[in-house]
């Protein structure tokens, strides 16, 4: 491993020492500058880590920190999961933050900029923070400052919707806090560790031995839970849309495209390092995945259907997104874990893009509304395309990202003989819908506009960053293998 040991360490401090700068700089362009300069190394540390494991003969490493060993210090944990994740995290972040500086400017006041990229850069250290740490409590932290960020980034456009917004999502954020807290408290109470694989041990532990099985199950319940509620799975994603409808541009990339996943990483690494597979499967807890998954797909993908507002639109197909990553978990497989960390990174590449091109296609057409979109695809030919190939990945139409999950999904589900009755008609009746809501606005945003116009012309960043999402996304559709290798090897590891 060599340097490159240290970079998961690296890759959290970065973003916090540059959210600790940003109120001193107090300038906007400079703000943006040094929030890019922090993400492109980011960028370049990720991806060094990626190859340094890919060639390492160890699957997995930890991190001491501070002086006092483990149980009773804290611990980074990585191996190619968490590397992929964090790799795939930071590029998104660096391309919400460079292409989409037109929107920044129009939608927030420009002295208050610099503070916006101090919440974006928190929101970034905790991020990793969830998907590095080994240490529970710690993860609970970082967790609250992901609310209060990203509370701030929807608030930061300042008017009546973004208000209801934000009190919404505050609401239901800390009332996920909470749960996840006791469910917290009840774990370090029967096994008095915090620390992932010391917790793990105890929990075994606790099986073998069948004590605390009420406490046990009553804490997974509760993590699964506040994970839902955090990541606005159904029935605990009514703050989603407005949150998403309302915040400038930016902030509905960053909140879709990486806020949500951070969680369901979160929830991996619990359901495998802290609470075993065997267990969680005889305390029933790939059952409530299951049955969240089945019904987040097919709510999601309902409502959407009957939203008149573009972003609103895209913001429930995010419900029906996050539960394909749910059912895959609650298939109880390998390859069922492997999908959903596959369609954590795909979903963040291509639902950022999405809600960027939204906000361009908007912009074209001055109005919210799916019904005011006509033609604005044409008068802005890059970003009419860009939504055009998300919208396809979306449904699932293969060469992109978004078949690669649903087609692996249902082989997964082919080894139980119970699941494959409900996972085939939700990917049938979702890809249906899909095709149903999305479709439409496809031809919509290609429809003759009326009266003269001049092609508009995206600033390079802007052109830049969608041109490198679209190209990721048909990457993923098209070279999938090495990636569902590296996620395979990620999970055994954990």
């Amino acid at each position: 491993m060599g340097i490159a040991f240290h970079f998961p360490l690296l890759i959290i401090f970065l973003p916090m020492a540059c959210a600790i700068l940003m109120p001193l700089v107090r300038d906007a362009e400079k703000a943006r500058n040094i929030t890019l300069f922090t993400h492109v190394v980011q960028v370049a540390l990720s991806i060094t880590l990626v190859l340094a494991l890919w060639n390492s003969r160890y699957w997995y490493f930890t991190y001491k920190m501070g002086a006092f060993p483990a149980p009773y210090g804290n611990e980074i944990g990585f191996g190619m999961l968490e590397a992929l994740i964090a790799c795939a995290f930071s590029i998104v972040m660096t391309i919400c933050v460079y292409g989409t500086k037109k929107d920044l400017v129009n939608d927030i006041e420009s002295g208050k900029i610099y503070f916006y990229f101090c919440m974006v850069n928190l929101l970034s250290a905790s991020l990793m923070v969830l998907t590095f740490s080994e240490d529970l409590f710690t993860t609970y932290v970082f967790i609250e400052v992901i609310t209060i960020a990203a509370c701030s980034i929807v608030a930061a456009k300042e008017n009546k919707e973004t208000l209801k917004a934000t009190i919404k999502y505050l609401f239901l954020s800390v009332m996920g806090s909470g749960l996840f807290l006791m469910g917290l408290a009840i774990l370090y109470a029967i096994t008095g560790h915090l620390l992932m694989r010391y917790t793990g041990y105890s929990v075994a532990h606790l099986v073998a031995n069948n004590m605390y099985q009420f406490p046990l199950v009553v804490s997974l319940i509760l993590f699964i839970v506040a994970v839902a509620v955090k990541s606005a799975l159904f029935p605990f994603h009514s703050w989603l849309p407005d949150a998403h409808g309302s915040a400038t541009t930016t902030s509905s990339a960053i909140l879709s495209g990486l806020v949500l996943k951070g969680y369901m990483v979160f929830l991996i690494k619990l359901v495998y390092r802290v609470y075993g597979i065997e267990t969680v499967n005889n305390l029933g807890g790939f059952n409530v995945l299951f049955a969240f998954g089945v019904a987040g797909i097919i709510a999601g993908s309902v409502m959407a259907c009957f939203q008149t507002d573009f972003k609103r639109m895209i913001a429930y197909s995010t419900v029906g997104q996050i539960g394909y990553i749910f059912m895959g978990m609650g298939l109880n497989t390998t390859s069922g874990f492997m999908i959903s960390s596959f369609h954590i990174i795909a979903h963040s590449f291509t639902k950022s893009m999405m809600f960027i091109t939204a906000g361009a296609l908007i912009s074209e057409s001055g109005s919210p509304l799916i019904s005011d979109l006509n033609g604005a695809g044409i008068k802005n030919k890059l970003a009419g395309t860009a939504f055009t190939i998300g919208a396809l990945s979306m449904i699932g139409i293969p060469l992109f990202a978004g078949f690669v999950t649903k087609f692996h999904i249902a082989q997964a589900s082919i080894v139980s003989a119970q699941s494959i009755w409900f996972v085939l008609p939700a990917l049938a009746f979702s890809t249906l819908l899909s095709g149903v809501y999305y479709f439409p606005v496809i031809a919509k945003i290609f429809a003759k506009p009326q009266g003269t116009f001049e092609p508009t012309k995206l600033k390079f960043s802007a052109s830049f960053s969608l041109v490198l999402l679209v190209a990721v996304n048909i990457g993923l559709g098209l070279l999938f293998t090495p990636m569902l290798r590296a996620l395979e090897m990620g999970i055994l590891a954990l």
